[in-house]
């Protein structure tokens, strides 16, 4: 698990972990859409990350969102998964970007709450391997980001990809 203060917020704390061999996606899942208040993490899809920049433009707009009075989802964690999307269908961003009854690896991120809190939470909560985040690497299916982000093909251009991902998260809503 790795931890950042985020440059525009620096009190806020950012927690982020990736999970593999996750086996309780199907309950975490349930957790969320029932909106469950003791489930204080983001739940995202680790195969649609391209890197730990991807996980803070989305963490970062969900912050500023909040600070803004902007918050388009009814908690923090929910907005980080909101701010993963290019569009404002939220409930397409949460089907696309989060996780399924039979995802196995799973980006948490967990903002407020010192590192051991939001580690003990996490361990507690998702039942998968913790594993370093450099992981990621191998886990990411660049076909699949592509698809999700109408990129078109990247080759395996990971720069190119967050550079594109990043405008489009940056401009979404901004029509």
């Amino acid at each position: 698990m790795e931890s950042f203060n985020l440059e525009l917020h620096p009190t806020k704390q950012v927690h982020i972990a990736l999970f593999q061999n996750v086996k309780n996606a199907s309950e975490l899942r349930q957790r969320f859409i029932d909106q469950d208040t003791t489930l204080t993490c983001s739940l995202i899809n680790a195969n649609l990350v391209v890197n730990e920049f991807h996980i803070l433009l989305a963490t970062n707009r969900a912050v500023s969102d909040e600070a803004n009075g902007a918050r388009k989802t009814h908690n923090i964690h929910s907005e980080i998964l909101y701010n993963f999307g290019i569009m404002n269908n939220i409930g397409k961003i949460f089907r696309t970007f989060g996780i399924s009854d039979d995802t196995s690896n799973i980006i948490a991120v967990r903002v407020g709450d010192s590192k051991e809190k939001a580690e003990t939470f996490m361990r507690e909560n998702i039942q998968g391997d913790l594993v370093p985040l450099d992981n990621l690497t191998h886990i990411t299916n660049l076909k699949e980001v592509e698809k999700a982000y109408q990129t078109g093909d990247q080759g395996q251009d990971r720069e190119s990809l967050i550079s594109l991902i990043a405008g489009g998260i940056a401009l979404r809503g901004h029509t």
